[in-house]
């Protein structure tokens, strides 16, 4: 295992996978804040029919409450990856080398290398990786980007 200086495609690479991360987590935070005010409205407007104002306020604020608790977790996960990729663009070294495979998890097709380190599976070569093999890997320090992961 050793580290090794980034080339411009690789920064690029990089770069392009962080604006990804940031414009998805944009994304879903503006979906999911759609569907709290949609349903915050749908829910008052019925309670409004029934002309019980104050259980409409109190169910309206504790339906807000509820449904901005996941969101804020969600959008406090989604921030870690982004600074993950952010730190690795600073340090500009990847960490490239050969390890023998320890253990593939079979939910996430996430596979232990007997180093320590943790990689994901390519999709190209799903199900080829077995306890065991001998891989090449070039992953950015954080391991929250591949660069190149084949069977040797």
């Amino acid at each position: 295992m050793k580290e090794v200086l980034l080339t411009n495609k690789e920064k690029t690479d990089l770069e392009n996978k962080l604006q990804n991360y940031k414009s998805h987590r944009n994304k879903q935070l503006k979906e999911f804040l759609i569907i709290i005010v949609i349903g915050t409205i749908i829910g008052g407007f019925s309670a409004y029919l029934n002309n019980d104002n104050v259980k409409l306020l109190s169910g309206l604020l504790g339906i807000m409450i509820v449904l901005l608790i996941p969101l804020t977790i969600a959008f406090l996960t989604s921030k870690k990856g982004i600074n993950n990729l952010m730190s690795d663009l600073k340090i500009g070294k990847k960490t490239e080398g050969k390890a023998t495979i320890k253990s593939i998890n079979i939910f996430n097709r996430k596979i232990s290398l007997s180093n320590g380190i943790k990689v994901f599976e390519p999709n190209e070569y799903y199900e080829t990786f077995k306890k065991g093999d001998l891989i090449k890997y070039k992953i950015s320090p954080s391991n929250e980007f591949i660069f190149y992961c084949k069977k040797e």
